[in-house]
């Protein structure tokens, strides 16, 4: 009885690289909005300043180069699931400063007032 060879089945990047871009995924579109948010309340009520501050900032660079990462290395997709470029890192990543900036502003803005 004769085989034919068979072709190698090309593997998808998932395959290849586990869950890790699920995971990057998860974090710069939930995780990391959701830790800016309880960082901008924490800020708020006045809770450690300094090191919250500092946390906040922290994950602001952490979610540019997560985002990063998810489309240089594992081929990101956009919120609607289409291939993401550079631009649209580069795009998430004034967005991303700018709104966790102005939320920082309001943040202390509401901490000297005694807002909350």
């Amino acid at each position: 009885m004769v085989e034919t060879p068979r072709r190698p089945v090309p593997e998808s990047s998932t395959a290849k690289t586990g869950c890790l871009p699920a995971f990057l995924r998860f974090f710069w579109m939930a995780l990391g909005n959701i830790g800016l948010f309880v960082g901008a309340l924490l800020i708020a009520r006045g809770t450690a300043p300094t090191a919250v501050t500092a946390a906040y900032a922290w994950l602001v660079v952490a979610l540019v180069v997560v985002r990063y990462l998810d489309i240089a290395r594992f081929d990101g997709r956009t919120t609607e699931n289409e291939p993401a470029t550079m631009a649209h890192w580069r795009r998430y990543t004034v967005l991303l400063v700018v709104i966790a900036g102005g939320l920082w502003v309001l943040a202390r803005h509401a901490a000297a007032h005694d807002w909350l």
